[in-house]
């Protein structure tokens, strides 16, 4: 069958079984925190019976620039940066691998097209007011990418009144960055917009003495809602990303690096525009949206000025999502069907007639089901999807929990099990890299299975702590095989097992004095070998105290423990050290909209890396103010 005759008959089984929900919605009440990507649409915190670990904006400033420092405050999640900032920056959740973990920004699904990975270099933390992590398999709610999980973004959206701010930043590294912001409502119009700019010279990514290699980062975001008729709204979101990285490559392929003129100019664009229309709006019991998505990213290289190559992936969606909620059997019942088409394109050409020039084009139709249900204390949740691909076999991924709320304790217990798959991906299958990679196009999916089980204990609203027990089988893992050459992609005879520990709190001290920390003690082996850039141990503490009057402060430090990585020189697996990033921020503010502060990252200076044969900078101290209302 092929991806369009299986998008018809997906269409055609939501539709058909919408027909038959005509129970009236009922409107939720609740003043526990809201999570978007739990369930496809935003439930209580109660509700969602996975972990979820939730970022705002105290924590993400605290950390600098980029969001990627900030999600070291995620138990079960190691950041892996390979060199200076700019440099590719991967993250992994509960020893998966970087491309399983699907990057939501204000709905866009972010992931590169033809990796399926997302780089957390470019993406800067100013403009964003919320970010969610779920972890676990999650193909079931939202396909492919999600395997490992969701981190879902949001950015600055409508506020009731008007609200802007600016600030400006400069220090080590020969370091600058700036941006503005506003949001707020007038009539039936809601939303935000952020612009952001960061330049650093950097430092030498190869650590041999050499030039600096630098980075430039400019980004653009807005989203909004626009009500169209009672109880029917229009929702967009567009974000443009323009950057410019320098870096040092291996030219004699050798395995370490040499002092080169490299240069990556890239630009990423994405869109998102969804009708809404709520239960009743348009002569239908349930709530309906239909959306429509696009993301593109180009990518031109070059050495020393002379045009090596340009790639560009894009990624087309569209889906239609009805939810009906109702009473009955003494319970509160939700039921979300999903229908959705996604194409991605590839194309790469690297001059006439060279050997990587190629286009591709991979599709895929899904089918899926989402259900909740509430009775006092009982929490139930299941959610199934099936995948009709144009490349791979159909796919029929699932997850089931439940949790159950002891209030005379104030605790709560959830445990979940589900199966998630992950396609291979374009570069995967058809990538080409002269004398060096070739990609395999007999790839089969991956496919994982796991189970976590957990408690959350609340001591009224000053604290809250929570541990999670997971464990979970990868099959048919892709890796690259360099014992052949050219290296190309195959899929592991062998299941990769990743188990662990993860805890994290909340201590709000005192009114003025906020705590949160997280540890996380995992394993990720395949065939009795532990896995590449999967720290075991993971760490992280911060401190916000922001008292009546003028100044302000906070601490934080994130620590990853020992990893292994490969020695690409001797194709020998290395342990790389442990490491603690200190970063720090101290603000004083002028008045009401002025605000003057100094912060400071890798504040001890250690001497660390996450890839072996790439530096990473050391100490930093930069100065800036902030206006705003």
């Amino acid at each position: 069958m092929t991806g369009h005759s299986g998008f018809r008959r997906s269409l055609f089984a939501a539709t058909l079984l919408s027909c038959f929900i005509t129970a009236p919605a009922l409107a939720q009440a609740t003043d526990e925190t809201i999570i978007v990507v739990g369930a496809r649409v935003p439930v209580p915190e109660s509700e969602v019976t996975s972990a979820v670990t939730l970022l705002e904006p105290e924590e993400i400033e605290l950390r600098g620039p980029v969001l990627s420092d900030a999600l070291r405050a995620v138990p079960g999640l190691a950041v892996s940066r390979s060199g200076p900032a700019g440099s590719l920056t991967d993250v992994r959740l509960r020893g998966s691998e970087a491309n399983h973990v699907l990057v939501l920004i204000d709905g866009i699904e972010a992931s590169v097209p033809f990796t399926g990975g997302f780089n957390f270099s470019q993406t800067p933390a100013f403009g964003v007011d919320r970010v969610e992590v779920l972890r676990g398999e999650q193909s079931a709610l939202w396909g492919s990418d999600a395997i490992g999980g969701v981190i879902n973004i949001l950015t600055h959206a409508g506020t009731p009144e008007t609200r802007w701010s600016l600030f400006g930043e400069a220090g080590s590294f020969d370091t600058r960055q700036a941006g503005a912001s506003v949001s707020g409502t007038r009539g039936s119009l809601s939303g935000g917009v952020s612009a952001s700019l960061y330049t650093t010279e950097g430092i030498d990514a190869a650590g041999l003495g050499g030039e600096d290699d630098g980075f430039d980062l400019r980004n653009i975001s807005a989203s909004g809602t626009l009500g169209l008729s009672p109880g029917i709204s229009l929702e967009g979101a567009a974000r443009l990303t323009a950057y410019t990285t320098e870096y040092d490559s291996d030219t004699d392929f050798d395995g370490r690096l040499n002092d080169t003129a490299n240069e990556t100019d890239g630009v990423r664009h994405g869109a998102r525009l969804a009708v809404i229309a709520e239960p009743g709006a348009i002569r239908l019991p349930w709530r309906s949206e239909l959306a429509v998505s696009l993301v593109s990213d180009a990518m031109t290289n070059s050495d020393a000025g002379a045009f090596t190559g340009e790639t560009e992936g894009r990624r087309w969606q569209a889906y239609y999502q009805g939810t009906v909620e109702w009473t009955g059997l003494g319970a509160d019942h939700r039921l979300t069907v999903l229908a959705e088409h996604e194409t991605e394109r590839f194309s790469a050409y690297s001059g006439p007639g060279a050997g990587d020039n190629q286009v591709r084009e991979l599709s895929n139709d899904a089918l899926a089901l989402d259900y909740g249900a509430t009775a006092g204390g009982l929490s139930l949740h299941a959610s199934a999807r099936h995948d009709w691909n144009a490349q791979f076999d159909d796919a029929l991924t699932w997850r089931v929990g439940a949790a159950y709320a002891f209030d005379a304790i104030g605790g709560r217990i959830r445990a979940s099990y589900g199966e998630g798959v992950k396609n291979p991906g374009i570069y995967e299958l058809y990538g080409f890299f002269p004398g060096f990679f070739t990609g395999n196009p007999d790839l089969v999916p991956e496919r994982s299975r796991g189970w976590e089980i957990g408690w959350d204990q609340f001591f009224g609203d000053t604290l809250r702590f929570g541990v999670s027990a997971y464990a979970s089988t990868l099959e048919d893992e892709i890796y690259t095989d360099f014992a052949v050459s050219p290296s190309t992609a195959r899929n592991r005879a062998f299941e990769s097992e990743r188990r662990g520990v993860e805890i994290e709190g909340e201590w709000q001290a005192l009114a003025s004095l906020a705590v949160r920390g997280s540890a996380t003690f995992s394993d990720s082996e395949e065939n009795g070998t532990p896995e590449i850039r999967r720290p075991d141990r993971l760490a992280s503490l911060s401190v916000n105290w922001t008292p009546e009057g003028p100044f302000s402060a906070g601490l934080a430090a994130d620590y990853t423990g020992e990893q292994i990585d490969t020695d690409f020189g001797t194709f020998a697996n290395v342990t790389l050290p442990a490491y603690t990033l200190v970063s720090g921020r101290f603000a004083y503010a002028v008045n009401e909209r002025l605000e003057l502060y100094v912060r400071g990252d890798n504040l001890l200076d250690e001497e660390y890396r996450d890839v072996v044969g790439y530096a990473a900078p050391g100490r930093g101290l930069y100065v800036g103010l902030r206006l705003g209302r």
